[in-house]
């Protein structure tokens, strides 16, 4: 689907990991009508122990649970153990990259075409690396705080994390403009942040502010990237 065909602006959301805070949240963005990409380890697979942030404690799914919890949203590539890419060999960084991906196509019966950057790490290895591995875009952790579609698409960026103290004026900025090129909205975190900012009411704020509006496409980062 060419989005850009009906529609000149659209949204799209991008969270890491796969930890238990990711149910509240696909409830949300369901609700809402919104669509999300989930970059997920499948090499830790809720055996990498539980932690803390900022008090919130963080617990990684069991991946086979999840196929029914992810419908509808699009899984994508984070790194089997999320491993800093660009402190591996060629030999380590390419089977952190493909065995995350075989193993996510197994459990969801969907090839994963793109991923984002675990600690949002990457050089020119590690694009090549996942260019090679078939992977057609790939997200790092930079804002640009615009909405202009990406033209790297293998190191491109965000237009803001959900913590971002502009966040609010970005969608009032995106929702109000009248461009003729087509623009994006993109958002990412991870799902346990909300709990240990105490902030779901912003997100839900968030998700209010952009839902349902009838000019703006709802999609996934490969529906609306590729």
């Amino acid at each position: 689907m060419d989005w850009t065909k009906t529609y000149r602006k659209a949204v799209t959301f991008s969270y890491d990991d796969g930890n238990e805070q990711d149910i509240r949240l696909v409830e949300m963005l369901n609700r809402y009508g919104l669509k999300c990409t989930f970059n997920l380890n499948s090499g830790l697979d809720g055996r990498s122990g539980d932690w803390q942030y900022k008090g919130a404690w963080v617990h990684r799914m069991h991946l086979p649970d999840c196929t029914e919890l992810y419908k509808g949203h699009e899984i994508a590539v984070h790194g089997s153990r999320h491993l800093c890419l660009t402190e591996l060999s060629r030999e380590e960084m390419r089977t952190e990259i493909r065995s995350d991906a075989a193993e996510l196509a197994r459990i969801f019966g969907t090839t994963p075409v793109g991923m984002a950057y675990a600690y949002g790490a990457y050089n020119a290895d590690v694009i090549e690396e996942i260019a090679a591995a078939g992977l057609q875009y790939a997200r790092t952790t930079h804002s640009t705080h615009h909405f202009d579609v990406p033209q790297n698409l293998l190191e491109f960026k965000a237009t803001c994390h959900h913590d971002d103290e502009i966040l609010f004026d970005l969608a009032k900025q995106f929702l109000s403009e009248n461009s003729d090129a087509p623009q994006i909205f993109y958002i990412w975190g991870h799902s346990y942040e909300f709990d240990g900012n105490h902030n779901w009411d912003r997100f839900e704020r968030l998700c209010e502010m952009l839902a349902g509006k009838p000019d703006v496409f709802y999609g996934t980062n490969r529906e609306i990237l590729l």
